[in-house]
C-alpha cells in the first residue's frame, strides 16, 4: 500500500514540462519577495483593532471610538467585519509572523488559482507564465495586508468557477459556489460589487453569443468551442439563476439591503478622490516602478492582440475588459484586479504566438526527472528559508535595513512606516492633551493605545471634507498650521520626519514646541511645559 504513492509522485514527476517549472518559477519568485518586503501599517491595525473590539464586545460595532473631532458615538459602518475579525485572530494565532504569512499565502495563492484557470484555457503554460509575470508588475504596489488582500482568494475562486463554466469546462452544478463564495466575499470587503458586476457582464455576453448567427470567441481544442452558440443557449438560464442566488447572497450581512447603498457611496466619496493616491487615476509615464505604466503597456498589448490577433475574445471578454479598463481608469487602487481577472484572456490570446509551427513539434518538452525532483527540493527550501519565523529581510541585505521598523521583536517584518519607537514612548511617557499623528501611523497607534484619541485616521468616509481640510493643513508645516493646531488645542504630535519634514523643522523653530521623543522616522512633538 505504501508503494501506490511513491509510483504516483513518480508518474507526476516524469510527466513536469518545462511549463510547469517557468509557472513555479515566477509563482515561488512572488512568494520570496513579499515574504522579504515589510509589512505597512496602513489598513491593518485599525483593522485588527475592530476586530478586537468585536471579539471583547461580542457584537458587531458601529461607532467611531477613535477620533475626537467626532463624537465617539457617530456612526461609522465596518463593512470588512469578517476579515477584522480574521486578521485579529490571526494576530492571536501567531502575532506579526502569522500576519506576514496571512500575507504570502493569500496573495500568491491568488495568482496561482488565476493562473491554472488561464492555463487550463490556453493550453500554453508559457501563455500563462508571460501573462502572470505582467499581472505582478501591475499589482505588486498593491501587495499590502488589509481587508481586500484576505478576499483576493475567495474572489478569484469566483472568477475561476465562472470562467471555467463559461469555456464549457465544468457543469452548471459548480455555479452552486458563488453565491457561497459571494457570502465571504461581501463580509470581508466592499469589492464584491466587482463579483457581482461580472457575472452580470458574464451573462450580458453569453446572451449576445446564444442570439447571434455563426460562431466566435472561442478555445479551439476545448470541448464545446466548436459551436459556441449552442452551449451559450444552454448556459444563459443557469446564469441567470446563479445570478439572482449571487444577489441574495450579498444580503447576508449585517447591513442586510443596506449594503447595496454602501458601495455607490465610497465610490463617489469626495475626500477619498481629492486626497488619498490609492483612489487617484494610474499616471501614465515611463516608470517601471509605477503601475501605471505596466497597466497601459497590458491594456495596449491586449487590445492589440484582440483586434488583430488569430484568437478572437467572445463577447464576455470584451465586456470584461472594457468594465475592468474603465475601473482602473478611476481608481489605481483597482490595477491589481485588473491583472488578475485579466490574466486568462491574455493568456488566451498570447497562447498561438507562442505556439510551434514546425509540424510534429512538441508544443513542452518534459522535464528530466532527476532534474525536476532536485528543483522541487530547492523550491521547497527556499519557500521555507522565507518564513516570517527566519526573519527575511536578512537576505536583502544590510543596505536595505531602513525599510524595515528599527525596534520591537518582530521589527524586522514591519515597514519603517510602523512607529513602533514611538508609539512605545508614547505609552511610557503619556502626555495629556489631544494628539494629532500622521494618518498611516494612526492605524498602529489605535492598536496600541486605543484609548489614545487622534484627529483623523484611515477611516476616510467617516470624516468630512472639513476635517480632513484641516488635517492637510496642519500637515503642511506653514503658519497656517500653527494657527491650526492652536484652534483644535492639540498638544503634542507624531510626525513622519519624511513627509512632513516642514512641519517638523516648523515645530522645532517655533518657541513654545519642544522634541519629545525622535526614532528612525518617526518623532514626538509636544508643547513645552
Amino acid at each position: 500500500m505504501g508503494i501506490q504513492p511513491q509510483r504516483s509522485l513518480m508518474s507526476t514527476i516524469r510527466h513536469l514540462t518545462f511549463d510547469h517549472l517557468w509557472v513555479v518559477t515566477v509563482l515561488v519568485f512572488v512568494w520570496w519577495l513579499i515574504s522579504v518586503l515589510p509589512l505597512p501599517p496602513n489598513d491593518l491595525w485599525w483593522h485588527m483593532a475592530a476586530g478586537r473590539a468585536m471579539v471583547e464586545e461580542g457584537r458587531w460595532i458601529q461607532t467611531n471610538r477613535w477620533a475626537y473631532t467626532l463624537p465617539l458615538d457617530a456612526s461609522y459602518v465596518y463593512q470588512s467585519w469578517l476579515s477584522e475579525l480574521t486578521l485579529y485572530g490571526l494576530w492571536r494565532l501567531g502575532d506579526v509572523p502569522m500576519l506576514t504569512l496571512a500575507r504570502t499565502v493569500a496573495i500568491t495563492g491568488s495568482y496561482g488559482l488565476i493562473t491554472w484557470h488561464a492555463w487550463r484555457r490556453s493550453g500554453r503554460g508559457k501563455a500563462a507564465t508571460l501573462a502572470l509575470v505582467l499581472a505582478v508588475l501591475i499589482g505588486w504596489n498593491n501587495w499590502t495586508l488589509r481587508p481586500q488582500t484576505l478576499v483576493l482568494l475567495p474572489g478569484m475562486a469566483f472568477v475561476v468557477v465562472l470562467g471555467e463554466y463559461l469555456d464549457g469546462r465544468v457543469s452548471s452544478r459548480w455555479l452552486l459556489a458563488l453565491p457561497l463564495l459571494m457570502v465571504v466575499w461581501v463580509n470581508g470587503h466592499g469589492s464584491f460589487g466587482l463579483g457581482c458586476g461580472l457575472l452580470a457582464l458574464a451573462w450580458v455576453g453569453t446572451l449576445i453569443r446564444a442570439i447571434r448567427r455563426g460562431g466566435g470567441g472561442g478555445v479551439p481544442g476545448e470541448d464545446g468551442a466548436d459551436d459556441p452558440t449552442a452551449r451559450a443557449r444552454q448556459q444563459v438560464g443557469p446564469l441567470l439563476l446563479a445570478g439572482g442566488g449571487t444577489l441574495l447572497a450579498t444580503m447576508v450581512n449585517p447591513l442586510g439591503v443596506g449594503i447595496v447603498t454602501y458601495v455607490p457611496m465610497m465610490l463617489t466619496q469626495s475626500s477619498l478622490q481629492q486626497w488619498f493616491v490609492e483612489w487617484f487615476p494610474p499616471r501614465n509615464d515611463l516608470d517601471v516602478m509605477n503601475t501605471g505604466f505596466w497597466f497601459f503597456l497590458h491594456l495596449l498589448v491586449l487590445a492589440v492582440l484582440m483586434s488583430a490577433g488569430p484568437r478572437r475574445p467572445s463577447a464576455t471578454d470584451l465586456l470584461w475588459y472594457c468594465a475592468l479598463a474603465w475601473l482602473t481608469f478611476g481608481g489605481v487602487r483597482y490595477a491589481m484586479w485588473y491583472g488578475l481577472v485579466m490574466l486568462p484572456l491574455l493568456a488566451t490570446c498570447l497562447a498561438p504566438l507562442l505556439t510551434s509551427r514546425r509540424p510534429g513539434h512538441p508544443t513542452a518538452r518534459t522535464v528530466n526527472p532527476t532534474f525536476a525532483a532536485g528543483y522541487g527540493v530547492g523550491v521547497g527550501i527556499l519557500v521555507i528559508a522565507v518564513l516570517p519565523w527566519f526573519q527575511p529581510a536578512r537576505y536583502a541585505g544590510i543596505g536595505a535595513d531602513h525599510l524595515f521598523a528599527s525596534s520591537g521583536p518582530y521589527g524586522m517584518l514591519l515597514s519603517d512606516t510602523t512607529p513602533v519607537a514611538a508609539t512605545d514612548w508614547l505609552e511610557q511617557h503619556p502626555v495629556a492633551g489631544r494628539f494629532w499623528a500622521d494618518m498611516s501611523y494612526t492605524s498602529y497607534t489605535i492598536w496600541r493605545l486605543p484609548q489614545k484619541q487622534v484627529f483623523a485616521d484611515l477611516r476616510v468616509e467617516l470624516f468630512p471634507s472639513s476635517v480632513w481640510n484641516d488635517y492637510f493643513t496642519i500637515a503642511r508645516g506653514n503658519e497656517r498650521s500653527l494657527a491650526m493646531l492652536d484652534q483644535w488645542e492639540i498638544t503634542h504630535l507624531m510626525v513622519d520626519r519624511h513627509w512632513q519634514a516642514s512641519l517638523y523643522d516648523l515645530l522645532l523653530e517655533t518657541p513654545g514646541w519642544c522634541l519629545r521623543f525622535q526614532g528612525q522616522r518617526a518623532a514626538v512633538i509636544g508643547r513645552c511645559s
